[in-house]
């Protein structure tokens, strides 16, 4: 059927105006309707409706005429308020009617006015998108109406018509090339209604009668006639016919357009697409034939699609499928001079697939990779300056990728399914796998004319191979999952953060990232900041290279817990100094990973009977703690001291260290709605030094006197600095007593005391001294033997081992030397009451005659008795303690 010129024009007169309309509408304030004008035909077999869409508005709806149109207004579901209204002609045909709906807006009283054409069919035409069908697709087709003067009708829905298919051949057969697909078995939707009228249309059909909408498939190559007349009556002669055509989809590859250099050839591959699966046509194929447009350009083999570029210029390359008459598939063929050679860097998975969100890293003056990572090398060619025109490589192109050292890198191939799956053409794969520096060469031969010689383009590419980037947290090269950090109003935890690796060697060569910065910032030299609790990753990245990055996450927390730190002794000898610290623990009893920022804000007391401690003025002990830690290198379970202290041991005793924390509660944070106030404690003590006294005065048995008195005061009250030489005859003995030292810490807690003999190298087998303790119920007594002549040592200790609320042990140790010796001479001391050390020493500085007789005599009185004793001296001129077992 012919279509009139008028129809046409009218139509797109029609679509200007809507566009118009709508330009209009967005521009204009106040409520607005979709359509000013709307021509609907008469009640038929079935009414015909059109929605009335409205938009920045509430309304109600009036119409002039009842008897000829319905409204019926449509509500939102969300609120009692009409946004459009279902128009439905239900008069029979009478003539052309006209009549007016109105739409008022209930909240500003405008009125808009749409006015209705009720007007008889007078012919109809089937529109669609194209002409030609691919195998398997399907289309639509919908019937648009038109009355006597080629108005447009805005709806048909709900007409009943007779669709048919008849093939188109010139020979008789029943073989169809389309196939109807019921409107229900389609992916088609009407937007729950507001898209369209789709259930009335798949009620038709399920009536078994066809609607203004159909839908088609193709299934076999050819045309097909498809008709479609109106079911009404008194109209069965409208009706509209058109022939569509069925065809394969083809598509080429390489895909156009096609750069190529003189001399390539260049196989082209067929391809279908089938059920959204593509097919690659065998070669040769008996329904297909392949030519060129500029044969001065190149040539093409007819049968398998091989091209060969002859001369510089543009060439078509065309497919035709003889099966149906005018359906090719064309690619366009430019032979070119290659202007330019690039490389493209791509990060790669261990599946050689790339890396997400990654694009192509271009050649530049210094590509920056690490091991660990793989990558994918590409090389390109192109016919200018820009990279829109890339060249096709083909063998005769003779492309290299060589490399200049194999120390640092290796270079496979890959394989065909990943080049294939990934579309890489001319690539290598690439593994760094140390540091170093070396280049890579990319090179293809061509032609500038078809006799000339061939040519080289070169391209180098320098590599430097840098370590894996690497977080450093609190000065140490180690790894963690997670940093934590306290925080209170008005604290802000800092932590110093660094980075190795990526070829940097200042901060500037590294790029700091929070994915939260109103939990953490991080500043450009990598400190982090807490500001509030909360979670934050905060990731390094090398500025040479993006993928080469390290990250921690960090979590940013309320202190929920204080403890004294396990790491230093809770015990110390009288005039030392002894350190406390605390630490701060989050909710799950974790460790901060810094919190010194609390350092101020915690509070130390000591809580003794007898003053044992007294907290020293912490002025410019920072630095010296500071230096012990890194001294020490001591960590318990990563945990850092928040606050710390340093408390003078005055005198023996026990104390309570006591440590308070405390902030007030702040209305302007919402988690924090009430008093962070923690404490921790520990018990400590001070000791005096573990000292060795004589036990046993020997003025009786050839040795010195001790003043055995004096042990009963303590040794507090002792200014002597106990015993460090006995001198004892083989055969002979002394007790001695063990003084200081740490007392017993608790039953959980082992005490230890145990003395050593260690005699002189070279000696005899047999050891010269024998110790045994002897029974005392708050004494540590030991009697002390001399067997053979020699010299030995005695070492005691005593104290607390490891144990509970007592993390490093406390032993005290001291020396004493027992010398086993005969005396060289022998001292008496006349008229003295003792045998006290300075009597015997004065004593030994007497003034002496032959045979060691005093140069002065001793004047007493007569009848009176004197007390004269008999002291061994050694060769030292010491006296022995002992010197019985010589008499």
């Amino acid at each position: 059927m012919a279509r009139p010129a008028a129809g046409l024009l009218l139509a797109a007169a029609v679509i200007f105006a809507a566009a118009l309309s709508a330009s209009i509408a967005t521009t204009a304030p106040g409520p607005h309707i979709a359509d000013l004008n709307i021509l609907l035909p008469p009640r038929m077999t079935n009414p015909v409706g059109y929605r009335l869409q409205g938009s920045d508005g509430c309304f109600s709806w009036s119409w002039d005429h009842h008897d000829i149109l319905s409204v019926q207004p449509e509500y939102n579901v969300s609120s009692r308020c009409s946004t459009s209204a279902r128009l439905i002609s239900i008069a029979p045909y009478s003539g052309r009617k006209e009549t007016s709906v109105y739409a008022t807006d209930l909240h500003t009283g405008a009125t808009i006015r749409c006015k209705v054409f009720i007007d008889k069919i007078s012919r109809i035409q089937i529109f669609h998108h194209a002409v030609k069908i691919d195998l398997d697709e399907l289309a639509t087709l919908r019937i648009r109406g038109f009355d006597i003067e080629d108005n447009v009708f805005s709806s048909l829905v709900g007409l009943q018509f007779l669709w048919k298919l008849v093939p188109k051949s010139s020979v008789a057969s029943n073989i169809h090339h389309l196939v109807h697909v019921p409107l229900k078995e389609t992916p088609l939707s009407d937007c729950g209604g507001f898209c369209g009228d789709l259930d009335t249309q798949i009620e038709l059909e399920d009536k078994g009668v066809g609607s203004d909408l159909y839908v088609v498939k193709g299934i076999e190559i050819g045309h097909e006639v498809v008709s479609a007349q109106l079911l009404e009556p008194q109209l069965q002669h409208v009706a509209d016919t058109i022939t569509l055509t069925v065809a394969e989809a083809m598509s080429l590859d390489p895909p156009s357009p096609v750069y190529v250099t003189i001399g390539a050839f260049v196989h082209y591959k067929l391809r279908i697409i089938r059920l959204n699966t593509v097919k690659v046509i065998d070669l040769p194929s008996r329904h297909h034939r392949w030519y060129v447009t500029n044969s001065s350009v190149a040539w093409i083999d007819g049968v398998m699609g091989t091209t060969h570029a002859l001369n510089l210029g543009f060439t078509d390359i065309i497919v035709e499928d003889i099966r149906v008459s005018g359906h090719i598939q064309t690619s366009s063929m430019h032979v070119v001079i290659p202007h330019k050679l690039s490389l493209y860097l791509v990060p790669v998975t261990n599946a050689s697939i790339p890396l997400q969100g990654i694009t192509p890293i271009p050649a530049s003056n210094i590509w920056y990779v690490f091991p660990g990572q793989e990558y994918a090398i590409s090389v390109k060619a192109f016919a200018d300056e820009s990279d829109a025109n890339e060249i096709h490589i083909t063998e005769n192109n003779n492309l290299k990728l060589e490399s200049s050292t194999i120390e640092y890198w290796i270079l496979s191939q890959v394989s065909h399914d990943v080049a294939v799956t990934c579309d890489w053409k001319n690539s290598r794969l690439f593994t760094p796998i140390s540091e170093g520096k070396g280049f890579l060469t990319a090179s293809i031969t061509y032609q500038k004319g078809n006799t000339s010689e061939a040519e080289v383009l070169k391209h180098v590419q320098e590599v430097n191979v840098c370590r894996k980037v690497k977080l450093i947290i609190n000065g140490r090269n180690e790894s963690s999952d997670i940093i934590r950090l306290p925080w209170a109003p008005g604290v802000f935890q800092e932590l110093e953060l660094k980075a190795i690796g990526g070829c940097g060697r200042t901060f500037e060569d590294y790029r700091w990232f929070s994915s939260d910065t109103g939990v953490i910032y991080v500043s450009a030299s990598g400190i982090i900041r807490a500001k509030r609790p909360g979670r934050a990753t905060v990731k390094v990245f090398s500025a040479f290279d993006s993928i080469n990055y390290d990250e921690v996450v960090i979590e940013v927390s309320i202190p929920s817990s204080m403890v004294i730190l396990p790491k230093y002794p809770v015990e110390a000898i009288v005039g030392t100094e002894l350190q406390a610290a605390v630490t701060l623990k989050t909710s799950d009893g974790s460790y901060y990973s810094r919190c010194d920022a609390f350092y101020s804000f915690v509070r130390w007391k000591v809580l003794s009977e007898n003053e044992s401690f007294k907290i020293i003025n912490m002025t410019g002990k920072l630095s010296t703690f500071n230096a012990v830690q890194s001294a020490k290198g001591v960590q318990t379970s990563h945990a850092y001291p928040c606050a710390w202290t340093y408390l003078n041991a005055t005198c023996a005793g026990r104390a309570t260290i006591a440590a308070t924390l405390s902030f007030e509660s702040q209305s302007s944070f919402e988690p924090f709605d009430k008093p962070i106030i923690l404490k921790a404690s520990s018990t400590i003590s001070a000791y005096y030094p573990l000292l060795v006294f004589q036990a046993e005065t020997g003025d009786k048995f050839g040795g010195y006197w001790v003043d055995l008195t004096r042990l009963q005061t303590g040794l507090q009250d002792l200014d002597s600095t106990g015993l460090d030489e006995l001198y004892l005859v083989p055969g002979s003995s002394m007790d001695i007593l063990l003084l200081g030292g740490p007392e017993r810490w608790g039953q959980k807690v082992e005490y230890v005391e145990t003395v050593d003999v260690l005699d002189e190298p070279g000696g005899s087998i047999t050891s010269s001294v024998v110790v045994q303790s002897t029974p005392s119920a708050k004494e540590s007594l030991y009697r002390v033997s001399c067997q053979l002549r020699g010299k030995s040592k005695l070492l005691f200790s005593r104290g607390n081992l490891v144990g509970i609320d007592h993390p490093m042990p406390a032993v005290a140790s001291v020396q004493l030397v027992v010398i086993c010796d005969f005396p060289s001479s022998i001292t008496l001391i006349a008229n003295e009451p003792a045998n006290t050390l300075d009597a015997i020493q004065t004593v030994n500085k007497v003034d002496r005659g032959p045979r060691r007789l005093w140069a002065s005599p001793i004047i007493v009185s007569n009848g009176r008795t004197m007390r004269v004793a008999a002291v061994g001296i050694h060769a030292t001129e010491r006296a022995f303690a002992n010197s019985s077992s010589f008499a």
